[in-house]
């Protein structure tokens, strides 16, 4: 089994939005609002590994589509209004934990709503 990282990267994206329908696949530029997360996560690989969560087998396929890590789709009752990121994190973790043994000792969250992040913003925080 290959070490993990430090670092997790974790990206929510909850079908739902009431404000925007499918938010997270709406065209940005000629990507889906994801593929911009997506991509600074990816960019981030030497350092940290990444997980995609979301409750949308669409949205899950798109993630995939450009390179994101989405084994699974989120529990229905971990993507209403009410659910916290945290709840949203610890649920990513505890599946890399016992499906795939890796543990980390920090996490990142990356919302796909804030396309416009440079990756030295993510490495400065």
């Amino acid at each position: 089994m290959k070490k993990s990282k430090d670092y997790l990267i974790i990206i929510p994206a909850r079908s739902g939005s009431k404000r925007i329908k499918n938010k997270n696949t709406v065209d940005l530029n000629g990507r889906p609002l994801i593929y911009y997360t997506i991509k600074n996560a990816l960019n981030l690989s030497n350092i940290a590994d990444h997980i995609f969560s979301t409750d949308c087998d669409l949205i899950r396929k798109t993630a995939i589509k450009y390179g994101a890590y989405a084994p699974f789709l989120r529990p229905s009752n971990l993507a209403t209004d009410d659910v916290t990121n945290i709840e949203v994190m610890a649920h990513a973790i505890e599946y890399l934990k016992n499906n795939e043994s890796k543990k980390y000792k920090y996490f990142i969250l990356l919302q796909p709503t804030s396309p416009f992040r440079k990756d030295k913003d993510i490495l400065n925080s």
